[in-house]
């Protein structure tokens, strides 16, 4: 039973078609490292009307090159992205601020009611004459 779960299991993934020549294009490599490639990967091939074989590229494999591959970071974008933190941390800064006002403020009033209650419950006669 387990052999036969293992050889029935199927794995769906979103994929892209694209000729050898769009993914040797989309990976930055040779055509032929492109054919050697879907080889090495096992992923399936479609032979098209028009002569031209498609490949089935799964997007997880095309994402992970475009990462690992994109290292063309902007320093504006960076600058801007650290620009972002820096005005989110001041926020926090500025809203823990706020929370601790508004903590002693509950503090102040809880005190005020229990004095008010302690109060409130007294006799009569020790309220009137202390």
């Amino acid at each position: 039973m387990i052999a036969t779960m293992a050889a029935i299991r199927i794995v769906i993934m979103s994929t892209e078609s694209l000729t050898y020549k769009e993914l040797a294009k989309r990976l930055n490599i040779k055509l032929t490292s492109a054919r050697r490639t879907v080889m090495r990967k096992k992923w399936q091939r479609i032979k098209g009307n028009d002569g031209e074989t498609r490949v089935l590229v799964p997007l997880v494999a095309l994402d992970s090159h475009n990462d690992s591959h994109n290292d063309s970071r902007n320093d504006s974008q960076i600058r801007e992205l650290q620009a972002k933190v820096d005005a989110l941390n001041e926020l926090l800064s500025s809203e823990r601020q706020r929370a601790d006002i508004c903590e002693k403020r509950v503090v102040s009033a809880e005190a005020d009611r229990d004095r008010w209650y302690a109060e409130a419950n007294k006799p009569l006669f020790k309220r009137l004459f202390g």
